[in-house]
């Protein structure tokens, strides 16, 4: 079963269609490759930038979303299936982007990312009553006051939208002032919580 990643950078050929971005295959087919010239598999990390998500099965990668302030990772991983992603976005709402075309960067909003992520996940077998959900972020790094609170609001957004595909969040470290980091090893479905000075937490 191919798996691909997916990010919303690669414009070089004009402006790409919502929840097509930049596909590439990251797995060779089994059949393909006999297993004794195998290579044994070397542990990788993967970086998942703001606005972009990326979905695995390899067993010996972790992805991590670094820095998340007032934006919200999200891992989902099937156990069953042992594919799990990173959807790291920064905004809640599409409809009130200022000078940003979301049709080309549908990944850095909570209504149109989520909507990607899952798709792209349930093209890859992942099933909705074996997905486990887990978020972080929504702080108030630069308006401390919340006045115009994107982090709450980033965090209602990405529960409606998880509504919408009947998804529950099984754990959340939301608010607050200071950045997370959250990173999903996909060898064993493990998301990892890192809070500047607080330590991790694993679930």
């Amino acid at each position: 079963m191919p798996i691909y990643f997916m990010d919303a950078a690669d414009n070089s050929q004009g402006p790409a269609p919502r929840c097509q971005l930049s596909i590439t295959r990251c797995l060779k087919d089994d059949a393909m490759e006999p297993k004794a010239m195998k290579p044994k598999a070397v542990s990788k990390m993967t970086a998942v930038n703001f606005s972009e998500m990326n979905i695995s099965c390899n067993p010996a990668e972790t992805l991590v979303a670094f820095s998340i302030g007032s934006g919200i990772g999200v891992t989902v991983f099937d156990l069953d299936s042992g594919v799990g992603g990173i959807l790291n976005f920064m905004l809640p709402d599409s409809t009130r982007a200022n000078g940003v075309h979301p049709e080309n960067v549908p990944l850095m909003f909570a209504d149109t990312g989520v909507p990607c992520f899952v798709k792209a996940l349930f093209e890859q077998g992942v099933r909705p009553d074996r997905m486990k959900v887990v978020i972080a972020g929504g702080a108030h790094i630069i308006d401390q006051s919340g006045a115009f609170n994107i982090g709450q609001r980033n965090h209602e957004a990405l529960k409606n939208a998880l509504a919408n595909h009947s998804l529950k969040i099984h754990h959340e470290d939301i608010g607050g002032t200071t950045s997370r980091t959250l990173s999903l090893d996909i060898g064993s479905g493990c998301s990892c919580i890192k809070i500047f000075g607080q330590g991790e937490v694993k679930v």
